[in-house]
Order: structure tokens, then sequence, then C-alpha cells
């Protein structure tokens, strides 16, 4: 028989996975190199009062983040929740009211910062004025501040086009973006002797590419993305930004936590302490470039698959998103810990006393790389899944809450147990995550009552539609839909797969997943995934069918059904062709 129920699932998950994590891996690497390489230059050119300058200038960085992050990384969920329901329109204001929003709050805080920079250094605790700390700190804060508008309109362009069906393009842009920002990085804080500011202006020509070859994905019209300026929608920009703080929230949690601990570390062992700390903040960074790839590919993922009631896809998911997390996550771990002298050592650390402190604090973060994986994948899962609180609560526990009572509980004891904060916040997060997920009875929360939704898998090589179209028969009549609502829907699944069979696949292999969804308004949503090459059957030529020569007859199912559906939508995603048709 030629139907089968979910035995496939793999084949659809996997390639789509890796077209959407690889290009993000690379986009995340470059990212961390580029921080990684602020901190070499400039620990290597000015020494740890260079560092000290980054590590306190870190939370200026961190307040925008929270801004543009949440923005973005939550518009984006919505913009492939609208495109999954073929609402092309809908995306397209989400994408205008989040770029606009982005755009003009960051201009308006760049102003306030740049007239109270004083205060604003005193806050972050750049010291006495006047010294060589509160020097460099001021380049750097200054810089920072004027380049804002530039280098956090990166977030929307980055997000959106990967959600838009163009990862390989978000991803040069990335990763030109970082490549530039390391060799500039170079000439502007070594060859030109810029100081600390240099870096800065390194990552603003950087992300001043990054914007450019963004437009490529517009001017081009590869997706559905357009440039639009429609009537401002200040739910739209809340219910994004309630989305994406689930995740974003990190960035306001890291300006509290390294505000505090720069102070306490000043306090317990100077400038050093410091700046060994923004070396291990610098590494860590490393680590969630890995975790942010994976939610760039899983995230779209998700909520794509949460849009068809496709549960089975969403499981494989996230089981890929653990196995991809645990193999880069040992291959991290094997190297802190082999090589923490030459970790520290690229850092500028030169001295013994140097080498020895920046060599146990990397080894002690490398113990928390793992559980860290964990926590952060079910984070940005939950937060796909439209599980807000679950996200947020662990984002809270884990970034803010016991980070700040381990850092400030173990700064009493010296500064050889700070360096225990990360391993115990993990820990302590996937301890609290265990109870909770134990208590609510679900790790994944998915509905496992899942008899209202439809799914079935096609294969070309022994494809039976009489017996898909039957089985889709028996469904519609088990869920009381009208018998105009099941003979058509029997007729689309029948004649779309028809015309879809029909086309040249890649291999010898053709699939064809769909699931039927029923809605509380009485319509029903058919979505349809294949692995042909690129063909939408609603361009099919219906205008020119003729009974008596004989042509244009595979179009007359298609016709019936464009004029009979309430709604269809085509789109190429993730090397797939995915179709939605509402009756």
């Amino acid at each position: 028989m030629g139907i089968k129920i979910f035995t496939q699932e793999t084949v659809f998950v996997r390639k789509s996975f890796y077209s959407f994590f690889l290009p993000s891996l690379l986009s995340c690497l470059g990212i961390a190199a580029g921080g990684l390489a602020d901190c070499v230059f400039v620990g290597n050119a000015i020494g740890p009062v260079g560092m000290t300058a980054i590590s306190i200038g870190q939370p200026i960085y961190m307040l925008f983040n929270t801004i543009s992050y949440s923005l973005s990384i939550g518009g984006s969920i919505h913009y492939a929740n609208a495109l999954s329901e073929g609402k092309e329109e809908e995306g397209r204001r989400i994408f205008a009211n989040v770029l606009r929003t982005d755009l003009f709050l960051n201009l308006f805080l760049c102003i306030l910062g740049v007239l109270f920079l004083p205060q604003v250094l005193t806050f972050l605790g750049a010291g006495t004025p006047g010294t060589e700390v509160w020097n460099n700190c001021a380049a750097l804060v200054r810089a920072q501040l004027l380049l804002v508008p530039i280098m956090f309109c990166q977030g929307p362009f980055y997000y959106f086009v990967n959600c838009d069906n163009d990862p390989k393009l978000a991803a040069v842009a990335f990763v030109t973006s970082n490549i530039l920002d390391i060799v500039f990085n170079y000439v502007f804080v070594v060859v030109m002797n810029m100081g600390v500011a240099g870096s800065v202006y390194s990552t603003g020509l950087g992300a001043s590419v990054m914007i450019f070859i963004s437009l490529i994905h517009f001017f081009k019209r590869r997706g559905c993305l357009r440039f639009c300026w429609p009537k401002y929608q200040f739910s739209t920009v809340v219910t994004s930004f309630r989305t994406g703080f689930a995740t974003s929230v990190q960035y306001i949690y890291q300006f509290v936590t390294i505000l505090v601990c720069n102070h306490l570390l000043m306090k317990i062992s100077g400038e050093l302490g410091v700046a060994v700390f923004g070396i291990v903040f610098n590494v860590a960074l490393v680590a969630a470039s890995v975790y942010d790839a994976i939610s760039m590919a899983l995230q779209p993922m998700v909520s794509t698959f949460h849009g068809e009631c496709n549960q089975a896809n969403i499981r494989c998911t996230l089981r890929q998103s653990f196995k991809m997390a645990m193999i880069v996550n040992l291959l991290i771990v094997v190297v802190l810990l082999t090589i923490p002298q030459w970790v520290s050592f690229a850092f500028g650390l030169r001295t013994a006393e140097e080498l020895a402190m920046g060599s146990t604090a990397i080894r002690i973060y490398a113990l928390c790389v793992i559980p860290s994986g964990i926590n952060m994948v079910l984070t940005y899962y939950y937060q796909a899944l439209g599980k807000e609180f679950t996200s947020y609560l662990l984002f809270t526990l884990r970034s803010f809450v016991f980070f700040l009572i381990f850092s400030i509980l173990f700064s009493f004891s010296g500064i050889g147990l700070f360096w225990w904060t990360y391993p115990c916040m993990e820990l302590s997060t996937l301890a609290v995550m265990c109870i909770y997920n134990w208590r609510n009875g679900s790790w994944t929360y998915l509905d496992e009552d899942n008899s209202r939704v439809f799914s079935a898998f096609v294969e070309s090589r022994n494809a039976d539609l009489g017996t898909v179209g039957r089985s889709v028969s028996d469904y519609l009549a088990g869920i009381d839909a009208t018998p105009s609502q099941s003979y058509f829907a029997s007729i689309a699944v029948e004649e779309v797969c028809a015309v879809i069979l029909n086309q040249p696949f890649p291999s010898n292999e053709g699939y064809i997943q769909f699931t039927i969804v029923p809605h509380d308004d009485g319509t029903i949503t058919l979505h349809l995934r294949d692995n042909a090459k690129a063909f939408n059957p609603f361009d099919l030529d219906t205008e020119n069918i003729s009974l008596e020569t004989g042509t244009g007859l595979d179009a007359i199912g298609i016709k019936m059904i464009k004029s009979k559906a309430k709604e269809f939508f085509y789109r190429r995603y993730a090397g797939f062709n995915t179709l939605v048709i509402r009756v």
C-alpha cells in the first residue's frame, strides 16, 4: 500500500535541518570569531587594561542586543507561522513593523547615551575619570553608541532573510561581515593603533556590508519579503518582542550580571580578574554560537511543523538538534580542557599569575558546556512552540537568578571559587527544568491526542492514490466534515499528488508528506510537502484546457481546486515544495 503514517518523517527533517544549520553555524561562529578577535587584538596590543575596557563596555552591547534580537527573533517566528498558513501579506507587515521599531528605538537611545556619556561610564564601573581604564572605556562606549543604528539593524535582516528560505545568503552576509570585522580589527587596532575604539569601528564596517548583501534577497525577490510601509501596528511589535524576549532576555540579564561581576571582581582581584572574566565570557560566546545556529534551524522548522500540526516532524527536529549540540559541544570541551594555557596566551595574558588564573577559569567553565547545551536547545524549542513562559523561566533562572546567586556567594571566598558560578548555574537550571517538566508530565509539550489531524506519507515508487483518497474520505467522515469539503479535499489530495508525482525528482525516490487539519471555524487546511524539483501546481495553465485536442488535461483537477478553495499558497522552502490549501 502506498500510504504510510509517518514512517519516513526524517526524509524532510534531516535535509531541512542541515540546510538551515550549516549556513547558520558559519554565521554564528563568525560572530563569535569577531568577538574573539576584538579581545585577542586588543589584549595583545593594549594588554589587560584593554580587556578590562571591553568587559566594562559589554553591558552596552547587551542592552541593544535585547532590543534588536527580541524584535528580530520573535518577529521571524511569527513571520514563519504566517507563511506556513499562506498569509504572505501579514508576514510582510510583521517585517516592516519590526524593522522600523528597531531602527528608531536604537537611534533614540544612541542620542541619549552620547549626551550623558560620563554618567553612563560611572554607572558601568569605569573607575576614576582621567585614569587609563576610564579613558579606554570612554573611547569604546562612545564608538559603540555612535554605531548602534548600523550594528543593531543586522538582526531583522538576518533572521527574516533566514526564515524566508534563504539561509545561504544570510550566512554569506554574516560570514563576510565577520571576516571584514576580523581583518579590519587587526588593521585598526594593531596597524593603525586606534585603540579599543578601533575594534568597534571594524564591527560597524562589517555590519554595513552585511546589510548591503542582505538587500540582494529583496532586489532579486527570492522569497516573500518585500519593503513596504504599512500602517504601524503596535500590537504586532509587542507580540514579536514578547516572543523574542524569552530568548533575548539573556542580554538584559547579562547586562546586569556583567555589571555586578565587574564590580565584584574589581574588589577581589582588580583589573586582572575583570580581564579574565572577559576572556571566559568570550569563550562562552563560542559555545553560545552553536546554540544560536541550532535555534536558527530549529525555530523556523518547529514553527512551520507546529502550524501544520505535524508532531512527528517536531519530535524529529528536536532529536536532530540535541544530536548536533552534543557533537559540537564535546569538541569544545576537549579543546578547553586540553589547551587552556594557549587560550589564555592568545588573549594577551603573559605572566605566570595571569596564565594560571586564565587556565583555571577556562577549565572550570568547560564543565558546564554540555548541560548548557541541553538547557539552551530546550529553551529555543519551547519558544518556537509558543511556550513563552517555560522558555522565559529557563532563561531567567539560568542567566540571571542562579548566576547572581552563585557569583555573589562565591565571591566571598575569593577569585578561585568564583569561576564555579558557571557549572553551578547550568546544573541548577537543569535540575529545576527536570522537576518542572516532571510536574507538568511532559518534556515536549505536544498534544498526545492528535487524532483530529490526518497525516500521511506517499512514496512515488508504490503510490496508490486511490487508497490515499479513500483514507482521506474516511477521515473526513469521522470528523463530520461537510459533503462538499470531503469531496473537494479528497479531490485536492488525489489531483495535486498526481500532478506532483509526474514531476522530475532529484533522485529515483519521490516523497509527498501531507497533513489535514480541521479548524474551529469549520474550514479544513491541507499542508503538502514534496521533494520534487521546484514546481508550483497552481502555475499550470488552466485556461487552455481542451477535451477535443487533449491539451491541458492534467490541469483539470487543479482548475477545479483553484475555483473552490478558499485559499491556496505555494512556496519553495528548505529545498522542498510546500503547498497550503484551505477548503
